[in-house]
C-alpha cells in the first residue's frame, strides 16, 4: 500500500471539498478526463473513483474534488492536511480528446463542474477561445466560478434560483449560444 498525504483541504460548499494530495506518479501521467481510485483505510474497505480536477506536476500533487454523500466520502471529509489516503490507483480511464478546435463551449453543473475544469483548461491551453457555462441549485452549491474565470474567454452563471448570476438552468445559454452560431 502506498500512503498519499493531504497537503491542502478547502471546503467548497456545505457537502463538497477539494484535497490536494502528493502522487508523483500520477501527476506526472494524468490527462484531463482521466480518473483515480482512492480509498481510504488499509482494510479492504471501499474505493471509490474521483476525477482528478488538477495536477501540480512540479509539487507531485494531484488534486480531487468530492461530495459528502456516502460513508467513504464522509470519512474524506473529516481527514486533514498531513492525513494520508491509503491507496490511489490510476490515473485511468480514457484521456478527453484535446486539440485547436477554434471555439470551445464548456457546460457543466453542481459537481459535475470538477470534472469539467481541467478539460476546459487542456482545450485552453491548446489554444481554444473558452465559452464557460457553469451552474448550481443556488450560490452556496456553485464551486470553482474563480477557477473557470480564470481560464474563460467567457463565462456564464446562472443558478436555479437566481440566486447568483442568471436565474436560468445551463441548458438555457447553451442552447442560446446555438441558435446564435
Amino acid at each position: 500500500m502506498s500512503h498519499n498525504k493531504i497537503v491542502a483541504k478547502k471546503q467548497l460548499s456545505e457537502n463538497v471539498f477539494t484535497i490536494e494530495v502528493e502522487a508523483k506518479l500520477i501527476a506526472a501521467a494524468r490527462k484531463p478526463g482521466q480518473f483515480v481510485i482512492v480509498g481510504i483505510s488499509d482494510d479492504y474497505g471501499e474505493r471509490i473513483p474521483l476525477t482528478i480536477a488538477g495536477t501540480d506536476v512540479a509539487k507531485g500533487t494531484i488534486t480531487l474534488v468530492f461530495q459528502r454523500v456516502g460513508k467513504t466520502t464522509a470519512e474524506m471529509a473529516d481527514l486533514n492536511v498531513g492525513d494520508e489516503l491509503s491507496y490511489i490507483a490510476g490515473p485511468l480511464g480514457r484521456p478527453t480528446h484535446v486539440e485547436k478546435l477554434g471555439t470551445v463551449v464548456c457546460v457543466g453543473g453542481g459537481i459535475g463542474n470538477a470534472p469539467l475544469l481541467p478539460i476546459a483548461t487542456a482545450m485552453k491551453e491548446a489554444g481554444n477561445k473558452i465559452i464557460s457555462i457553469i451552474g448550481a441549485r443556488t450560490k452556496e452549491l456553485l464551486i470553482l466560478e474563480d477557477e473557470f474565470a480564470a481560464i474563460s474567454d467567457e463565462l456564464i452563471v446562472v443558478t436555479d434560483d437566481g440566486s447568483h448570476g442568471r436565474k436560468a438552468l445551463v441548458t438555457e445559454p447553451l442552447e442560446e449560444f446555438c441558435e446564435s452560431s
